[in-house]
C-alpha cells in the first residue's frame, strides 16, 4: 500500500510555513481576480450606459425614430450581455495565472 507520507523529511513549523505561503498566495488570486471581475463589469456597465445615453440623445434630436431607438437599445444590451457573460471565465483565468 502507497504511502501518503512524503520520503523528504520536513518538521511541523516548515509545513506550516508552507501551508501559510500558500494560502497567502491563493488570497493573493482570488483578491486580484475579484478585482479584476469588479473592473469588467464597471467597465461594461459605463460603455452600455454611454451607448444608451447616446441613442436617447439621438432620438431627442430626431436624428432616429422610435423603432430605430428600439433595435439600437437591443443591440447594445446583447453586447453588454455577451460582456458579462465573458467576466467569470476572465476572473478564473485571471486566478490561475496569478497561483502559477
Amino acid at each position: 500500500m502507497a504511502s501518503n507520507r512524503s520520503t523528504a523529511t520536513t518538521t511541523p513549523r516548515e509545513e506550516l510555513v508552507a501551508l501559510a505561503r500558500q494560502t497567502a498566495r491563493i488570497q493573493i488570486a482570488a483578491v486580484s481576480a475579484a478585482g479584476s471581475a469588479i473592473g469588467g463589469w464597471a467597465r461594461a456597465v459605463d460603455q452600455f450606459a454611454q451607448t444608451v445615453g447616446d441613442e436617447l440623445f439621438r432620438r431627442i434630436d430626431g436624428e432616429t425614430d422610435s423603432r430605430e431607438l428600439v433595435v439600437r437599445v437591443a443591440s447594445a444590451t446583447n453586447v453588454h450581455l455577451r460582456e458579462l457573460t465573458t467576466l467569470p471565465s476572465t476572473a478564473t483565468d485571471h486566478f490561475n495565472r496569478r497561483l502559477k
